[in-house]
């Protein structure tokens, strides 16, 4: 039997995935690829401005996930086969980032290294997130999603300071 997705779980999946979403950017972005903010680009606004916006940058990702979360839950009413997401996140993924940086590429004064470094980030977080949304909507309850998240999470930023301070 299938188990009954309601608005209010599907409310809770995404707010479960925006925080892997964050923690996931947050690996990258403050560990594995700090140094490309350091760069003296003009493009890119200093690290105090950076640093004090990280709020808003996160808002954006909340909107994104609810995005994804929007159109996966229209298209995938019931559960899906993990092949059949796996392409839609695949697809979906894919153009996300693609177009975000050939869009970005087109109007902003970034190296071209910047731009695909940060898009194959965002490959990595929309396919994350979505796969997220699957598990947690069709195969955990409740309890199981909000710990698997704490840990998940937990575990991103734990990795992301060790790997801060080791650079």
């Amino acid at each position: 039997m299938a188990r009954l997705i309601t608005d209010k779980s599907r409310v809770t999946s995404i707010i479960l995935a925006w925080l892997i979403f964050i923690g996931i950017d947050f690996l990258f972005h403050a560990s594995l690829f700090a140094g490309f903010w350091e760069e003296d680009l003009p493009a890119l606004k200093t690290l105090n401005d950076l640093a004090l916006l990280i709020p808003a940058g996160y808002f954006s990702f909340l909107l994104l996930t609810t995005l994804i979360g929007l159109v996966f839950f229209k298209v995938f009413s019931e559960k899906p086969s993990f092949w059949t997401v796996s392409k839609f996140t695949l697809i979906f993924a894919g153009l996300f980032s693609l177009s975000n940086a050939l869009g970005l590429y087109s109007y902003i004064d970034l190296p071209l290294k910047q731009i695909l470094v940060f898009n194959l980030v965002y490959f990595v977080e929309i396919i994350s997130v979505t796969l997220f949304l699957y598990h947690f909507s069709f195969n955990l309850t409740l309890r199981k999603a909000v710990g698997y998240t704490a840990l998940i999470f937990i575990g991103l930023v734990i990795v992301g300071v060790l790997i801060q301070n080791m650079l």
